[in-house]
């Protein structure tokens, strides 16, 4: 078998020395170097590598620049090497909406070299049998067009952190008032790139659907603590793009609901899919969320006020105690065990940092105990969905679920970018849907 040919772009000479060095004494065929972004577009798309190792930092084109312009000209499966920083695992969240297929957390200290190169093996092995169809997120950005003209849309609130831009109001039917229609039109697509929606206080009307969304530069009231407040005056998002497909907005059926807790786990490629069915989540979502996703230390967080920011749930990052309510999005923190305690109703989270290692193959917090937690709470009354990533975690705790009576959703394999963590639970027998990406939030909310 041909040696995988990898790319390594990197502003520092050292640094694209070592890598080389260290991913060739593993069987990799490092084809070529890059030390800033234009360079490595150019290289990208004359070279056509297997896989590309890129760095976020780097001088003339950043990380996320270079991106954008691949995602569009030659499409490649991209690992990103982030830093610990706070705004570093911000960009990384974002470079995963873009099309990154995953990413390696930078040392955070002497002597973690050999580790993170280990983890980098690994991760380009698997980025590198992703297809390009896989690659491009075309629903990253995009700007929400009114329904055509005579047809009339639904009101609906503005992102969480947004404002409105030349508001705008249907036109009803003759005789009357703009905005009433005697027919419910479907739900418009609301893109991801566009933000979150905001919180709303008792009696505040909602505005109508605006042409066009763009941040308000203010960090949304709802966002996860220990996140950092956005500053700044408000500009258009730069990753805005034309066409793409973002899942309809999902409609809450008139009945009682049958689950109080939707469990999500998910690990390779899961950001990005995340950011497709959390924002079609609707407002009046009747049971609470909580998402396991596979990540180091320190980029949890961002992940949650990242989906915060796009979506019409609140979504938190979850703290010791926290109460599972009802339209509520908790994301499970990285580093600790995350189980549940109490009754249906009176439920709260329960977070251990463990007493020593994750073993080999290992996950902190891990979606089998997340789902078994709360199939031993909530019975019949917990799903369980499992989408794209490496390995079998999540298996048992969907097989525990479906065991308790409750509903169990699995990404099909056209839409994973790793087709491991539904393909257990598949084989396990445990999944008792298997839906394509763009449905799983439909599906859920037919379930709930």
């Amino acid at each position: 078998m041909a040696a995988i040919r990898v790319l390594v772009v990197d502003d520092s000479a050292l640094m694209r020395r070592l890598i080389t060095r260290l991913l060739e004494s593993r069987g990799y065929n490092v084809i070529d170097t890059a030390a800033d972004g234009e360079e490595a577009v150019a290289k990208i798309c004359a070279l056509k590598p297997d896989v590309v190792s890129l760095d976020l930092e780097m001088p003339v084109l950043d990380g996320l620049g270079v991106l954008r312009r691949v995602m569009k000209e030659c499409p490649v499966p991209v690992v990103m090497l982030s830093s610990h920083t706070t705004a570093g695992a911000r960009a990384t969240m974002r470079a995963l909406s873009l099309g990154a297929v995953d990413f390696v957390a930078k040392p955070s200290g002497p002597g973690r070299l050999d580790a993170m190169i280990d983890e980098l093996v690994e991760k380009l092995r698997a980025a590198a049998t992703v297809t390009a169809s896989k690659l491009v997120r075309p629903w990253v950005g995009m700007v929400f067009h009114p329904f055509p003209a005579g047809k009339a849309g639904p009101s609906l609130p503005p992102p969480r952190g947004e404002r409105l831009e030349n508001a705008w109001t249907p036109p009803g039917p003759p005789g009357k008032p703009a905005g009433a229609s005697s027919k419910k039109e479907v739900p418009p697509v609301i893109p991801a790139g566009t933000g979150s929606f905001p919180e709303r206080h008792a009696g505040t009307p909602r505005p109508s659907m605006p042409p066009v969304l763009r941040p308000a530069g203010r960090s949304p009231s709802g966002a996860p603590a220990g996140g950092a407040a956005d500053t700044g005056k408000a500009k258009a998002d730069p990753d805005i793009t034309a066409g793409g497909i973002m899942p309809r907005l999902a409609v809450v059926p008139k009945r009682s609901a049958r689950i109080d807790l939707v469990v999500i786990g998910s690990s390779t490629g899961g950001p990005a899919a995340l950011q497709v069915i959390i924002p079609a989540l609707p407002e009046n979502f009747p049971a609470a969320v909580v998402l396991v996703q596979h990540l180091p230390v320190g980029f949890s967080g961002p992940l949650a006020e990242h989906l915060n920011r796009r979506s019409r749930l609140p979504v938190k990052h979850v703290e010791e105690g926290d109460p599972v309510i009802p339209g509520r999005v908790l994301v499970a923190p990285a580093g600790f065990d995350l189980t549940f305690r109490g009754r249906p109703g009176h439920v709260t989270v329960h977070l251990d940092a463990g007493s020593g290692p994750v073993p080999p193959g290992g996950f902190r917090p891990s979606v089998d105990g997340v789902m078994l937690s709360a199939a031993e709470i909530f019975g019949s009354r917990v799903m369980g969905v499992l989408l794209t990533g490496m390995g079998r975690d999540g298996a048992r705790g969907m097989a525990a679920i479906r065991e308790k009576g409750g509903p169990t959703i699995a990404q099909d394999e056209s839409t994973c970018v790793v087709f491991g963590m539904p393909k257990a639970a598949i084989d396990l027998g445990a999944a008792l849907k298997v839906v394509p990406l763009g449905e799983v939030a439909g599906e859920i909310v037919r379930l709930v």
